[in-house]
């Protein structure tokens, strides 16, 4: 995932240096080529009885706890599949994957809807030689849509620039420009830290970009010689600097060298592989509404992960909770009033590029969409749901989730968040709920080698998935809509209220926003 569970106020942070240079006016990403547009009748399978969800609640969750495929499903995913970088073989090996085991779930419909990103991107042999004081080996990986190094590598000097902020900077002077700077963190604990990792980093890119430096090795955050990807871009774009983040035990040793006067030289390759545009698919699927079938509830996950390890938490395991959260739904043999879309978005840690890329295609009836559902990190508990500064639909929620007392409390929040794919649904004024959830191991296990299906807590994740499915049910099922699509002018009076219209300037967005070209279209109104 891209950083999530955070104010807007710190997001919009996380996010806004990742716009300089010229990479704020993102290009415009091309509509889906077939949208989504069911084939089969409401009704199959059996399924024709319709329960209010307080009667049903029971039986969902009780498929959910029960014996399902999910572990298997999901050991498939990340054992067999393993990392799936948007674009790459692996990815399209997952939506294979996606498209199969929803209709082993038993939906009405299941198809792919395509995009395009502006980028495709690879590592290549990522490798750091010491050349002086002493040569020993560095362990190290390519940040994500970094540019490869010229060929033949960078051969230069190592300096130290502390955290990278201004005054270390000036206190280096002149010996930044052409040098390899090797920058210093601080140990990952907690949400915060992560989230201030994201904070401090765009910034000290750019400065480094200002200096004229070479290229950034970042310390690891994790101990034991963890490594990770991050990335900065956040529209699908290649980076502007080479850069890498190095163990941190490696990093450290490094430093010493510097500290006690000794020069140190190294030639540092990474020849990522970098091609032309690239297509990436969204997986749909449908169980269709009784009544109102034309209104949809969207219930989603990103299936896209980094490659290092094989994206069980992240977010492998609630993609498959998604596909089991609609055969829990199906296997109750009841429909609600309106449909459940079950969406797994592509593209999302290089930016919600496959959300964004849905809600542009889909713009048109998104006026019939009640709320985008979305879960993305990992399988902590679930605490309740952020409603992206919605007010307006915390009380009708509060009533839809009663049916899940005993999983409570569940404690939802009005705040803003962005960061996962409920961001393009936001700005197009529908209703969104962001799972909250305790962050377990998902912190230390973030982006890294060790994001492997053996950290998964199945039993937790079952209950997240009853969450997920009676939520999606009740909400679908409401006998009146959760909340309305705000028009743009109650879009841009919840920007002012929260701040989102600030940082939407701050992160390069605004003027997509202004055009039209990304959010709610000036002429259009609610329903």
């Amino acid at each position: 995932m891209t950083p999530r569970k955070i104010s807007f106020f710190l997001a919009s942070t996380l996010l806004a240096f990742a716009f300089l240079g010229g990479r704020a006016g993102a290009q415009g990403l091309p509509p889906v080529q077939k949208p989504f547009e069911p084939k089969i009748p409401q009704g199959t399978y059996g399924c024709s009885i319709h329960q209010s969800c307080a009667d049903l609640a029971p039986t969902i969750i009780k498929n959910a706890l029960g014996p399902s495929p999910l572990e298997t499903n999901l050991r498939a995913l990340t054992d067999e599949i393993g990392g799936r970088i948007t674009g790459s073989p692996a990815a399209e090996k997952a939506v294979d994957w996606a498209v199969d085991a929803f209709r082993q779930a038993g939906v009405d419909e299941v198809l792919t809807e395509n995009f395009t990103l502006p980028a495709g991107w690879a590592e290549g042999r990522t490798h750091l030689t010491v050349l002086s004081p002493a040569p020993f080996p560095v362990h190290l990986v390519s940040m994500g849509w970094s540019p490869a190094t010229p060929e033949g590598g960078v051969t230069g000097s190592v300096v130290d620039i502390g955290t990278g902020q201004e005054a270390d900077f000036k206190r280096a002077g002149d010996s930044v420009k052409g040098a390899i700077l090797l920058v210093h963190t601080d140990l990952l604990k907690t949400w915060d830290d992560l989230f201030n990792e994201y904070l401090s980093e765009p910034s000290v890119e750019q400065r480094a970009i200002d200096a004229g430096a070479a290229a950034i090795l970042w310390m690891s955050t994790r101990p034991y010689l963890l490594l990770y990807r991050h990335i900065f871009s956040q529209d699908g774009a290649i980076d502007r600097l080479p850069q890498a983040i190095v163990a941190r035990e490696d990093a450290l040793r490094i430093a010493r060298f510097i500290a006690t006067g000794q020069a140190v030289k190294v030639d540092l390759e990474m020849p990522n592989k970098i091609s032309g545009q690239t297509g990436s698919e969204n997986v749909v699927a449908e169980i269709r509404g009784s009544e109102k079938p034309e209104e949809f509830v969207i219930l989603a996950a990103h299936l896209d992960s980094w490659e290092l390890g094989t994206g069980a938490l992240d977010n492998g395991c609630n993609a498959a909770m998604v596909i089991d959260a609609a055969r829990a739904i199906r296997a109750s043999g009841s429909i609600p009033r309106r449909s459940i879309r079950f969406v797994l978005f592509t593209g999302e840690e290089q930016g919600m590029l496959g959300s964004w890329a849905y809600a542009l295609a889909h713009r048109a009836e998104l006026d019939k969409m009640d709320a985008a559902i979305v879960f993305d990190a990992g399988d902590g508990r679930v605490t309740g749901y952020s409603l992206g500064g919605r007010e307006d639909i915390a009380d009708a929620l509060d009533q839809a989730l009663k049916p899940l007392a005993s999983f409570g409390p569940l404690k939802n929040t009005t705040d803003v968040e962005i960061g996962t794919d409920n961001f393009d649904f936001l700005l197009e004024g529908v209703p969104t709920l962001i799972a909250n959830q305790d962050p377990d191991d998902y912190i230390i296990n973030y982006h890294a080698f060790s994001d492997t299906f053996d950290k998964v807590d199945f039993a937790q994740l079952k209950k997240n998935e009853a969450i997920a499915a009676v939520t999606a049910y009740a909400v679908a099922d409401m006998p009146d809509r959760l909340g309305i699509r705000q028009t743009r002018s109650q879009i841009e009076r919840l920007m002012q209220q929260t701040g989102m219209d600030r940082q939407l300037k701050r992160m390069g967005l605004w003027e997509m926003w202004a055009d039209g070209k990304r959010g709610r279209q000036p002429e259009e109104r609610a329903h």
